[in-house]
């Protein structure tokens, strides 16, 4: 109505007339037009004014937001055009949804002590397959067995057991693996983050994957054939589990009970080597063996359930009175690794050979006995035999490289060529204390020091 008011004024002050808002509004009425009679050239502005204003009509295009005429349109722009309306509208709906999104908490996770109380208690759980990774203040992030820790009340655990503060913990893995992240929101143990897959179907999935990894560093059928008449691939088939393709679930190895090697300048030699074969061909790096998982393989095991996981860890801690006596001369109780040779130019080894036999073949006679005399839960899965002179089918070695089924495919050929550590076969690479065991769980993840995830170890001061 305004802006109607405003119209008439202008044209009339456009003719030179003066005109007052009684006027305008007096124009405006209906009797007033109706009655009036254009007498003078006022009165007929008026009257044409008011023709005009009777012909004025709110522009469709504006409402719809699409006058092109902006100011200069001949009709009216009254009201709200429908699409700022619809957009104001939007606006707010999202301005409400975000709000709503906002204030909107998450589902709660489950916390670790949920997921420690799952692999104590729950028996279709193998919690010797279950790796944590904590917080260590010096370290960083590092991983242990689940079966390493204690898990009584911190104040009551004695200093030489490994036991933390729950709230350290960062991630569970099954194997290699998360199952539990606290970081990243991750729950398959229990899905309370919105995981779709069950524990029991992801473990499933972890251990097909594993199976096909292994599947894949397998070498030929007689390479491993090879291998057992040799002797020694037990230590082979720690490394690379050549043999397992052939061997029923029922009997395969599970762990192994080694000795770590621990001193400096065998690393260092045996790194010398490793780089001389892999400068003759660079595709063998993956062929050997890293120096954190070098070690000297006693005897393999096979381990059956929870059961057998702790009567194993028993075995292990009943044992230590009795090495410890075995290795009380210091002199007597190392090893001397010197030498390279292969077997059939497949695996690359170095010798191992006692500072004095009898000490050595006393410590490792004590561990299999211990084996043989275990219940079925724990067995000896060794493909070799001890004798009582020192002399056995087994021969302690070290591997340094062994060729793998999908290098020897590209490479076209299984054998390591003499010439590759010709100029290091009468190498000695140092001396070893017999001053650990370590029960090893046979799985392609390692702990923080590189070496396999162990049950249980062994410390001989």
């Amino acid at each position: 109505m305004e802006a109607a008011k405003s119209f008439i004024g202008n044209r009339v002050n456009a003719k030179g007339t003066e005109t007052t808002g009684e006027t305008v509004e007096k124009a405006m009425e209906p009797e007033y037009c109706e009655a009036a009679e254009p007498t003078t050239e006022s009165e007929e502005d008026t009257k044409n004014t008011m023709d005009t204003l009777e012909a004025l009509e709110v522009c469709k295009f504006y409402l719809e937001n699409k006058c092109r005429f902006g100011d200069e349109c001949k009709n009216m722009h009254e009201g709200v055009p429908v699409e700022k309306m619809v957009k104001q509208n939007k606006s707010k709906k999202k301005a409400d949804e975000n709000k709503t999104d906002k204030t909107k908490k998450k589902p709660p996770m489950k916390m670790a002590e949920d997921v420690i109380k799952r692999l104590q208690w729950d028996p279709m759980l193998p919690k010797e397959y279950f790796i944590i990774g904590y917080l260590d203040r010096f370290l960083g992030v590092v991983e242990e067995n689940f079966t390493t820790f204690s898990w009584e009340d911190l104040a009551s655990v004695d200093y030489d057991v490994l036991a933390i503060p729950q709230h350290r913990i960062q991630y569970f893995k099954y194997k290699t693996e998360k199952v539990w992240d606290k970081t990243e929101r991750l729950d398959i143990m229990f899905g309370s983050t919105g995981s779709k897959v069950g524990i029991m179907e992801f473990m499933e999935e972890v251990d097909k994957k594993i199976k096909e990894e292994r599947d894949n560093r397998l070498d030929d059928d007689d390479f491993d054939s090879d291998d057992e008449e040799s002797g020694p691939s037990i230590s082979v088939q720690v490394n690379t589990e050549s043999d397992i393709h052939r061997i029923s679930e029922e009997e395969r190895s599970t762990h192994f009970i080694a000795i770590k090697i621990s001193d400096p300048e065998i690393i260092e030699n045996v790194t010398k080597v490793q780089k001389q074969i892999i400068g003759k061909e660079e595709i063998l790096q993956d062929c050997c063996m890293k120096k954190g998982l070098l070690h000297i393989t006693l005897a393999m095991v096979r381990i059956e359930g929870e059961e057998g996981v702790e009567e194993a860890k028993k075995l292990m801690r009943d044992l230590k009175p009795e090495l410890s006596n075995i290795l009380a001369d210091k002199s007597k109780a190392t090893i001397k690794i010197e030498n390279l040779k292969s077997f059939g130019q497949r695996v690359v080894y170095a010798d191992v050979t006692p500072a004095h036999d009898e000490t050595f073949w006393k410590f490792a006679n004590l561990v299999r006995t211990s084996l043989d005399n275990a219940s079925d839960l724990v067995k000896s899965s060794n493909s070799f035999d001890y004798h009582s002179d020192y002399h056995s089918d087994y021969v302690p070695h070290l591997t340094l490289a062994k060729v793998s089924r999908p290098v020897a495919r590209e490479r076209r050929s299984k054998y390591i060529p003499t010439s590759y550590y010709q100029e290091f076969e009468g190498l000695r690479f140092g001396e070893q204390g017999l001053d650990n065991l370590q029960l090893c769980v046979i799985d392609s993840s390692t702990r923080y020091d590189g070496f396999y995830n162990t049950l249980a170890g062994l410390q001989f001061s």
